[in-house]
């Protein structure tokens, strides 16, 4: 790659004052190098700083800021405010950033958080280098698609959730963009391996649909025609777990003996009791339906691509935590 000319119009889309607008331009021009531009508002004064980010062919990565002149020092770049710290307040009882990941610290174990954090991380990264405009038709489609998913079918309810969540319609508009985005990248990650995924892994996405209870005790396990009656003499006693009692189940999302043991079930008999946390499982299996590779289907099959993409990136990523204990939160 020839850096010269690439360098100087990268100068030159950094000191326009609005890189944001003429990336896009920057980016045809130089289509073998991978872009990302980094803003950063500094907290001392409210200044907005930009960085280019530019990685070859070859993997190495060029770094390039421009500060005009009498722009904030550079020794005074990355300070913080002492208000910066704090992620809450209520009624003027203040919740720094550490108490509250200190608050969070216990469910570590539970590793949800932390793989959605991460997973959030990868996505921003690829989406700064890759977004595509959003057209003013296409956020509005979006829009109605956030809105009818929350049940905010009028203006008085979309309102009132803001309200409650305490966002503004700039807000809004930006976190339905950010769905939208992440939408977008999820097909382009699955463009062209939807089909072959699902020959290979179809089966993981044969349903089961049951009737289920979970027992404090191991129970006897009741004839078919008892189940029903069983599960509600055990609810009404307190020996049965409150919980939906029918439910629609993915081979891939069970373990593998308790999948094998439902799915091969035949119909109207009873499976279990399977330990599970809080007691023991019992299923009865009403349908057993193979995959079809229908709409409903194919938006599984795309998520789960999407989470072996993710999966793929997390391990060759560089992961720092800035808070705990050391060997717990290396990545």
């Amino acid at each position: 790659m020839t850096y010269g000319p690439m360098l100087a119009d990268a100068v030159g889309l950094l000191s326009s004052g609005a890189p944001g607008r003429g990336l896009e331009e920057f980016r045809a021009a130089y289509p073998r190098a991978r872009t990302r531009l980094v803003a950063q508002r500094e907290e001392f004064d409210g200044s907005l700083h930009h960085a280019l980010l530019i990685k070859d062919g070859d993997g190495a990565t060029i770094s390039l800021s421009w500060c005009p002149d009498r722009a904030l020092p550079w020794p005074l770049r990355g300070v913080h405010r002492a208000g910066e710290h704090l992620l809450l307040r209520v009624n003027g009882v203040e919740t720094p950033v550490a108490r509250a990941i200190a608050c969070l610290d216990f469910i570590w174990d539970e590793s949800a958080l932390a793989d959605r954090l991460i997973a959030d991380s990868l996505v921003r990264e690829e989406l700064e280098e890759t977004r595509e405009p959003l057209s003013d038709a296409a956020l509005q489609e979006a829009m109605d698609a956030f809105r009818r998913a929350r049940g905010l079918l009028t203006v008085e309810a979309t309102r009132a959730w803001m309200d409650h969540h305490r966002i503004s319609h700039q807000e809004l508009e930006e976190l339905v963009a950010v769905e939208a985005a992440v939408a977008a990248l999820r097909a382009r990650v699955a463009e062209g391996r939807v089909e072959g995924w699902f020959a290979e892994h179809g089966a993981q996405l044969d349903v089961a649909r049951v009737a289920r209870a979970v027992f404090v005790t191991e129970p006897a396990v009741p004839g078919a025609a008892d189940f029903l009656p069983t599960v509600e003499r055990a609810f009404a006693d307190g020996s049965a777990l409150p919980g939906e009692v029918f439910a629609t189940l993915r081979r891939g999302d069970l373990e593998r003996e308790t999948a094998e043991r439902i799915f091969g079930a035949a119909p109207g008999t009873v499976a279990g009791p399977f330990p599970v946390a809080g007691g023991h499982l019992l299923v009865k299996v009403l349908a057993v339906e193979p995959a079809v590779l229908d709409a409903t289907v194919r938006g599984l099959v795309e998520r789960r691509i999407f989470s072996e993409w993710i999966e793929e990136r997390r391990n060759a990523a560089k992961i720092e935590w800035f808070w705990g204990i050391a060997e717990r939160t290396a990545g």
